[in-house]
């Protein structure tokens, strides 16, 4: 454990808002705050004047050191004092063994299966004056300067410090939903404008959490008691994880409204749930009287470096073993190629609470919006296979979110649900309503069985005919998935990715044939309609309306960099992917070009900006 430094009162700097210096938040993404609260305390332009290239600077960060050295600040008030000492805070970032249910070092440790250590040092209690004054962080940093040596905290030697973490006395609004608390959050700046140089380094990457969480009443859990405990580590936990380079997993649309819960299909339907520490799983809105934090999904820690899945390349695989993938790093996690061009796949891992792991041992409670038909308090996270269906072209938008609707029409992250079936509602349950003993749907659009499991009746396959099916984002896969058995740390599953049975998997069989009746040759031209992006007049759905000896779908649209028939804020993301993280060209790339200077670049994703949002000139070829 590292040592405390305590900064004792006489050598506190008090400043208020009125002496500190102004922040541009224009050039700073900001996560986890619902929008009106980030206007009202970071300006209606935050984020605003970012450039492409900015953002994708800061999207793109991944922290890639094996050392993760963090800079934890305690501050608090004179009228809002500290409950807890440094020491405390000492032991929930930074120690091991000793603070149950696990540090904060202890969970990233386990979900980077050991390949990245957390050390740091913590500084406070630092008070700044009355509450009325605000928490300005990059003004804090600068105060300090003369106090912390800011050059220990760069583990990866980037000339950045990795991570800063301000924890405030009291409690986060995202709890007690109190405008005068302050909700937590990471800001995240491009390099040429983070705070700093201090002791050589900057800090572009900043974040804070509450010291306390407060109480629910024993006997009414829908209210809070007065009282408050110290906070647990799920909250600083998932505002790092913004620090290291992960996005929200969240829909952020709407969060905060109840309603959204109980309308599928809105715009807001939490694609990942509980089942990943970026959605809901730990930051306490579905996960309310939980207190060991999920696991990071297996998407993030792909994203991280800290897994890599084994792709299913063939047709057809019996008895594939699943380690639960808490503690196994190989043979835990596996690919099912949809679209490997566009970037759409399923993973299968298996989560298990009985694993010898410190985390990943709760689901979703939700007792709090049902009691008391529902015991409160947290419930064993569900035993089986978690599958989750992704489509990569999209977790490279402008801001890195899994939004689905209203701007996308499906989420990039989205797990799928064996809990959920619309024909059963919460009064579809044995018991006639909700129960703690239901396996039916909730009216909280999520479960408390949503892992595919044979320890569940109609819960163990996956495939064209079940609810949810494995169909992609653009039509039939023929994909089956059954789950056979779980045995401990194994899960032994079937899994078939022949659609049309020709013995070829479905993500090489573009041009899936007369067997598969979803999927024939409607020209006879001896090209599967999925595969025939030219047809002619003899399929009915993909003419040659104009008569031009082209079908229709090979009709590029000038600036439709990613051939969707149509310009929008994909076509951004596609040119961002292309010329800054090596994905695929534009296909032909003259669509790209969208200023006509017969060459992409950024210019041309400025140009797309300045006409779908600005009535810019329309693209010119």
């Amino acid at each position: 454990m590292k040592n405390v430094l305590i900064i004792f009162l006489f050598m506190l700097i008090v400043f208020s808002l009125s002496g500190a210096m102004a922040s541009d938040f224009s050039k700073a993404i900001i996560f986890d705050v619902p929008h009106d609260a980030a206007v009202t305390r970071f300006g209606p332009d935050y984020g605003s004047a970012l450039t492409p290239e900015e953002q994708a600077e800061i999207m793109s960060y991944q922290f890639s050191g094996d050392t993760l050295k963090i800079l934890i600040i305690l501050v608090d008030w004179w009228d809002r004092p500290e409950t807890y000492s440094a020491e405390t805070f000492d032991t929930v970032f930074l120690s091991r063994g000793l603070f149950p249910p696990g540090s904060v070092a202890e969970y990233f440790n386990e979900v980077s299966y050991g390949q990245m250590t957390v050390t740091g040092d913590i500084y406070g209690w630092h008070n700044l004056g009355f509450y009325s004054s605000g928490m300005n962080m990059e003004d804090i940093i600068a105060s300090l300067d003369p106090y912390i040596d800011y050059s220990q905290f760069d583990g990866d030697g980037d000339g950045n410090a990795d991570a800063v973490i301000f924890i405030h006395a009291g409690n986060g609004q995202e709890d007690t939903g109190d405008p005068n608390d302050i909700w937590s959050h990471a800001l995240l700046y491009p390099e040429g404008y983070a705070p700093g140089p201090y002791d050589g380094k900057k800090f572009p990457r900043l974040c804070t959490a509450p010291e306390t969480m407060p109480l629910r009443d024993s006997l009414n859990p829908t209210i809070f008691s007065g009282f408050r405990a110290l906070n647990r580590i799920s909250v600083a936990a998932h505002e790092l994880s913004h620090n290291i380079g992960l996005p929200d997993l969240y829909d952020l649309d709407d969060k905060l409204d109840t309603m959204t819960y109980i309308t599928p299909g809105d715009g807001n339907d939490h694609p990942v749930v509980d089942w990943c520490l970026m959605g809901y799983g730990g930051y306490g809105i579905l996960s309310i009287g939980n207190i060991i934090p999920a696991h990071l999904h297996s998407w993030c820690k792909v994203h991280m470096g800290w897994i890599e899945p084994v792709v299913l390349d063939q047709a057809e695989y019996q008895d594939l073993v699943i380690y639960n993938i808490e503690t196994t790093q190989f043979n835990s996690l596996y690919k099912i190629p949809i679209d490997d061009a566009a970037g759409e796949y399923f993973l299968l891992e298996y989560r298990n609470p009985g694993s010898s792991a410190m985390f990943d041992k709760f689901d979703s409670d939700f007792s709090v919006y049902f009691w008391p038909d529902l015991t409160y308090g947290a419930d064993t996270l569900d035993r089986g296979l978690l599958i989750t269906h992704v489509d990569d072209s999209l977790t490279e938008s402008i801001w890195g979110l899994n939004l689905g609707l209203p701007l996308y029409d499906h989420y990039s992250v989205a797990v799928e649900d064996a809990g959920y079936d619309p024909a059963h509602d919460a009064w579809s349950n044995p018991e006639g309503h909700v129960t703690d003993s239901s396996q039916w749907w909730y009216p909280y659009e999520t479960r408390k069985g949503a892992l595919f499991s044979n320890d569940v009746p109609g819960q163990s396959e996956f495939g064209p005919d079940t609810y949810p099916n494995s169909d992609s984002y653009n039509g039939y896969t023929g994909i089956y998935v059954r789950v056979d058995s779980i045995v401990g740390d194994k899960l032994y599953a079937y899994v078939n990715t022949d659609g049309d049975g020709d013995g070829v998997p479905c993500f090489i069989d573009n041009c899936i044939d007369q067997p598969n009746p979803a999927q024939v040759d409607a020209d006879a031209d001896g090209n599967g309609d999925v595969c025939d992006n030219c047809p002619d007049d003899y399929n009915p759905d993909q003419i040659d309306s104009d008569g031009n000896g082209v079908g229709d779908v090979c009709e590029y649209v000038c600036g439709d960099a990613n051939g969707d028939d149509g310009v929008n804020i994909l076509d951004i993301t596609y040119l961002i992917n292309y010329l800054y993280k090596g994905g695929p060209a534009p296909d032909p790339e003259i669509a790209g070009d969208a200023d006509g200077n017969d060459s992409i670049n950024i210019l041309d994703i400025t140009y797309l900006i300045n006409y779908l949002y600005k009535d810019g000139p329309d693209p010119i070829c």
